[in-house]
């Protein structure tokens, strides 16, 4: 084995692993919140706090990848989410509960600064979604008013964190997206069936804006 493709292992072994970290971080976070601590994170990866903390030396730089992995799941689900017949907006919504990470925006949005990257990835995210809306709104199956952020709305509201498993977890949230997407489908024709108007993406970003006196308080 030459120099370089020891290079190479070495550099899959350290994406492997970063990855297994995340995902471990990520289920910690989901079951704990915030609070979680950093030991809890190593244990239940099965490495040593110390390989984390050589990562990412804080909790909030760990987030910040986390949040980063989510966006970019979230904008790859809703490109793909354009092809296929029927709603894109419906089937955005589906692919989003079967396979993208529990949304953490709103759960850490206020504990940690944004990035420059995070910014641009909000504005990507932000036209994926127009592009499914305006899709179904040209195919009259989304009302009109229907927003890019109300369609974020939706997921956190759709996505609860569920003490059971993941398999059933899964089920109730494709069953109570059933209900939501009927009740969008009902509102078609009929605005006057609707109250108030559509949340903005300004709005949606200040929902996830920091909260100073969280982060004046500190991580656990």
């Amino acid at each position: 084995m030459t120099g370089e493709e020891r290079l190479r292992g070495r550099e899959r072994e350290a994406r492997d692993n970063d990855r297994i970290l995340l995902q471990a971080a990520r289920e910690v976070f989901v079951q704990r919140g915030w609070q979680a601590p950093m030991s809890a994170i190593a244990e239940h990866a099965g490495i040593g706090i110390a390989s984390i903390y050589r990562r990412y030396p804080s909790k909030e730089e760990l987030v910040l990848q986390l949040r980063i992995m989510a966006l970019g799941d979230v904008i790859r689900i809703a490109d793909e989410s354009l092809q296929g017949p029927g709603s894109s907006v419906a089937r955005f919504l589906r692919r989003h509960i079967r396979e993208a990470a529990t949304p953490l925006m709103i759960t850490f949005g206020r504990h940690v600064r944004t990035s420059h990257e995070i910014d641009e990835l909000a504005e990507e995210l932000r036209a994926a979604l127009d592009a499914l809306i305006a899709q179904d709104l040209a195919a009259g199956l989304v009302p009109r008013g229907y927003t890019a952020a109300d369609l974020m709305l939706g997921v956190t509201h759709l996505r609860p964190n569920l003490p059971t498993s993941r398999e059933r977890t899964t089920e109730i949230h494709l069953r109570h997206l059933d209900y939501y997407l009927l009740g969008l489908a009902a509102a078609i024709g009929h605005p006057e069936r609707v109250s108030g108007t559509g949340a903005t993406w300004e709005e949606w970003l200040a929902f996830n804006a920091v909260d100073e006196d969280a982060l004046e308080a500190g991580p656990a």
